[in-house]
């Protein structure tokens, strides 16, 4: 089976950001794990990945906390196995790094605003009607949802941004003030302005099986991820690197993207 491109490419950019970040040298870094600075080069252009016994100390020396590190760990584990596996918060730190690196980012969402659009008061005030959280994981996630959508806002070579939102969600938007559901709209209508985004909706039934799913691909970004959908169930989540399924996920986008509405075409009827 095809390793993991992926599993390659997510601890180079990790490895490569925070290394400069440091003011450190590729042979800083390698001496630090008795590594050459050709090695530690590979790492930062997806040739290869760190191996387990590496990432312990990688992690020490660029600063990356507990949850990163465990997630570096078990992408070190399991590079040799395509379409990479896990928890629903871990691939959230692929997903963050996808986005602060590639050129075309597809969104599709039929029961929420994404996270990369949402209001501190949708976070705080919509989902938990969704199910129960603590404050904890609100205030975890809500802080983890803030760094995301800076990092892509401040991204100065403007990504192809496409979301489209199932319309029960803005419908969902009552449960809020009126305060709050205006500044949520407001919200997606300040981004549907910025350069290269587009948002529509998409109302009525769609395709059977047709789950929440993003499409990335790096259309000429320098540093951007090998393609890939992600995915996910309640308990799991998939990073998807098989190129026939790429090509089935892109064939439902253009029939989802095709069925949707421009977002001000929807909020004027």
């Amino acid at each position: 089976m095809p390793s993991s491109k992926l599993a390659k490419w997510l601890p180079g950019r990790e490895i490569r950001i925070r290394r400069l970040e440091r003011k450190l040298s590729q042979a800083a870094v390698g001496r630090f794990v008795k590594r050459s600075d050709q090695t530690v080069s590979k790492w930062e252009h997806g040739e290869k990945c760190p191996d387990v016994g590496q990432m312990w100390p990688l992690a020490a020396k660029l600063g990356m906390d507990d949850e990163l590190r465990a997630y570096m760990i078990q992408i070190a584990e399991n590079e040799h196995e395509q379409n990479f596996r896990s928890d629903r918060r871990f691939n959230a730190l692929c997903l963050s790094m996808a986005e602060r690196s590639n050129g075309q980012i597809h969104k599709w969402e039929p029961i929420f605003v994404p996270g990369i659009a949402q209001t501190r008061d949708y976070h705080f005030n919509l989902l938990p009607r969704s199910q129960p959280y603590t404050a904890e994981q609100l205030n975890r996630g809500w802080a983890f949802k803030k760094e995301r959508q800076a990092a892509l806002l401040n991204r100065t070579d403007d990504p192809t941004m496409r979301l489209i939102i199932g319309a029960q969600a803005l419908l969902d938007l009552d449960l809020l003030s009126e305060k709050a559901r205006r500044d949520q709209i407001d919200r997606l209508l300040e981004l549907n302005a910025c350069r290269n985004w587009e948002i529509r909706i998409l109302r009525g039934p769609h395709p059977e099986g047709a789950s929440a799913f993003d499409i990335y691909k790096p259309a000429g970004a320098e540093f951007g991820s090998p393609p890939f959908v992600y995915t996910e169930l309640f308990d799991d989540s998939w990073c998807i690197e098989e190129t026939d399924r790429i090509e089935r996920y892109d064939g439902l986008w253009q029939l989802l993207w095709g069925k949707s509405i421009p977002l001000r075409e929807f909020l004027n009827e």
